[in-house]
């Protein structure tokens, strides 16, 4: 894929996720359906027009323009983690050197999601303080907004945890503080987003 997904349109979008290629895959979806998410809480601010929601309108602003690369980012990471373990193994430097190369990527597709959570928790607390703050009549895209943005966290964590037990199994040292990361940011989530049910 050598177009950005955010140049394709819905149908296409749609109909690369649902066909047999890796790519776009769980990282990406969540990527697009947590900047959908923010969009929406965006909408309900610059739909109430209150000057004293600008700073807010702001920091949702910046949130979304952290998610968005997220989507392309996750493509990537696969794309190096395949050419990885296509690297050639008939000696012992050439299979030191993959094995190298595998694991750097499994870092780095790891890490991407696990900042992808962190920030989809900053938006799931930016739409808790605009919820009462916002038109009434359009609350309902703020609840919406953020019922996206937490089903995008999750799939994230989903992203990040079968990175972090191919790392596992590499006996990766970066395995151990990557999981702890991963669980704080995980308690956050569950902190920021109980059980909502309408």
């Amino acid at each position: 894929m050598s177009e950005s997904l955010w140049a394709a349109s819905a149908e296409e979008l749609l109909a690369m996720t649902a066909s047999p290629d890796p790519t776009p895959g769980g990282g990406s979806i969540a990527a697009v359906c947590g900047a959908l998410g923010v969009g929406l809480v965006q909408m309900a601010v610059a739909v109430t027009a209150d000057p004293a929601l600008d700073d807010r309108a702001a920091r949702l602003a910046a949130v979304r323009a952290a998610v968005e690369p997220a989507a392309d980012g996750d493509v990537q990471d696969f794309t190096a983690l395949m050419s990885a373990y296509r690297l050639p193994r008939s000696s012992d430097a050439e299979r030191a050197a993959r094995a190298q190369a595998i694991e750097a990527a499994s870092i780095a597709a790891t890490e991407r999601p696990l900042a992808l959570v962190a920030t989809l928790v900053d938006a799931i607390a930016l739409s808790r303080e605009l919820e009462p703050l916002v038109k009434a009549s359009i609350r309902s895209d703020v609840l919406a907004g953020r019922d996206l943005v937490i089903g995008a966290a999750r799939a994230a964590v989903r992203t990040a945890d079968i990175n972090l037990d191919q790392l596992d199994r590499l006996a990766s040292p970066a395995a151990a503080g990557l999981r702890t990361r991963r669980d704080a940011l995980v308690a956050s989530l569950q902190k920021t987003s109980p059980e909502e049910t309408p």
